[in-house]
C-alpha cells in the first residue's frame, strides 16, 4: 500500500505533475487515466452516477466483448425504472435528513486513513462533502456513496496538489472501491487539490459536510424534464454504436482504432452534459446516461475498459 507515496515522490521530485496531470477541469487524454477516473474525473459533480466501477482489463484479451441485447419492451421497463424516483433520502445512511452518526464517522476515519496512506508530507483535509445521488432524491439500488475530498499542502501549490490527488484517487480506485460498503451502498472517494465550479453547491442539490457535520444545500426535489419514449430512442442510438464498434473491433483487435472507443465516450459524455445544462438531474439525457449504466452491460464503463484492452494489445507482441 506505498505506491502513492512512491509515485507522488516520483512525480514530484521530477517537476512533472503540472505537465504530467494538468488540473481536474482538464481531462486527462491518456487512456489508462481515462478508464481509472471513471465519473469523478467525467466533470459532473452530483450527476448520479451509478456506482458501477471500471472494470480491470479482462485477462484474456482475445475473448469476445459483451454485446447489448435489451429487447424493446426491456429497454421502455429500464426507463420508467430511471425516471421513477423516492420521496425519502436513504434510509439505510440518513434518519430523515440526519446523517447516520455511524456513517459520518467512519466516513472520516477512513478518508483520513487514505490521507495518510498516501504519505504525501503535510497533506491538510480541508474539507470532507458528499455530492450525488445519495445526497439528494435522485438514489437507486445501483446508487453509490460519493465523497469528495478538498486538501492542500504548504510545500505544493493547487496544481501539484491536484496532479498528485488524481494518481491518489485513481489508486484508491483501483484499490477500494467496490469493496468497502456502508449498510450495502459501496463508498467512492475522490481527492482534489482545488475545488472547480462543478463542486460548488448549487441550490436544491444535495451537498453535505463531514467537515461540520451540516448540510451545505438541502436537497430538494428535481423538476421532471424528461420523455421516456425520447431517453428509448436515445439509448438504443447509442447501443447500436456500441454494438457495432465492438462487432468492428471482434474481427481484428490489432488493426482497430482504439481511440474510437474513447470517442463514444466523450460523445456520450457530452451528451450528458448539454441534458444536465438544459434541463437538470432528471433531464432526458441524463437519466439516459444512468440507463446506460445499468443495462447488461454498463456501456460507459466498457468502452473505457476496451480502448485500455485494444490498446494493451496493439503494444503487445504476439
Amino acid at each position: 500500500m506505498r505506491v502513492p507515496l512512491a509515485i507522488a515522490g516520483v512525480v514530484v521530485a521530477t517537476g512533472l505533475i503540472v505537465a504530467g496531470c494538468g488540473s481536474s477541469s482538464e481531462p486527462a487524454s491518456d487512456t489508462t487515466t481515462r478508464a481509472a477516473s471513471g465519473s469523478a474525473q467525467s466533470g459532473v459533480a452530483g450527476g448520479g452516477d451509478g456506482p458501477d466501477r471500471s472494470e480491470s482489463a479482462r485477462t484474456d484479451l482475445g475473448a469476445a466483448p459483451p454485446i447489448v441485447k435489451e429487447t424493446d419492451e426491456q429497454l421502455k421497463t429500464a426507463a420508467e425504472k430511471q425516471s421513477t424516483f423516492p420521496t425519502v433520502l436513504d434510509p439505510r445512511l440518513w434518519n430523515g435528513e440526519a446523517m447516520k452518526a455511524d456513517v459520518a464517522a467512519k466516513t472520516v476515519a477512513n478518508v483520513n486513513a487514505l490521507a495518510k496512506r498516501s504519505g504525501i508530507k503535510d497533506l491538510k483535509v480541508d474539507a470532507i462533502e458528499l455530492f450525488g445521488s445519495n445526497a439528494s432524491y435522485e438514489y437507486d439500488d445501483k446508487a453509490d456513496f460519493g465523497v469528495h475530498v478538498f486538501v492542500s499542502s504548504p510545500t505544493m501549490d493547487a496544481d501539484q496538489v491536484n496532479g498528485v490527488m488524481k494518481l491518489l484517487s485513481n489508486y484508491t480506485e483501483l484499490k477500494q472501491e467496490g469493496n468497502i460498503f456502508y449498510y450495502g451502498v459501496p463508498l467512492e472517494v475522490t481527492f482534489h487539490g482545488k475545488r472547480t465550479a462543478n463542486y460548488e453547491p448549487k441550490k436544491g442539490q444535495g451537498q453535505y459536510s463531514f467537515t461540520e457535520s451540516k448540510w451545505i444545500e438541502k436537497p430538494t426535489q428535481q423538476p421532471n424534464n424528461f420523455d421516456r419514449a425520447q431517453m428509448v430512442t436515445d439509448a438504443k442510438g447509442y447501443i447500436a454504436k456500441y454494438n457495432a464498434l465492438v462487432e468492428e473491433y471482434a474481427k481484428d483487435k490489432k488493426a482497430f482504432a482504439c481511440k474510437k472507443f474513447g470517442d463514444l465516450d466523450d460523445e456520450m459524455k457530452k451528451y450528458r452534459g448539454a441534458g444536465l445544462d438544459a434541463g437538470g438531474q432528471r433531464s432526458t439525457a441524463n437519466l439516459t446516461y444512468r440507463m446506460l449504466r445499468r443495462l447488461s452491460v454498463n456501456i460507459p464503463d466498457e468502452v473505457d475498459v476496451l480502448e485500455d484492452e485494444c490498446n494493451y494489445i496493439q503494444e503487445s507482441l504476439p
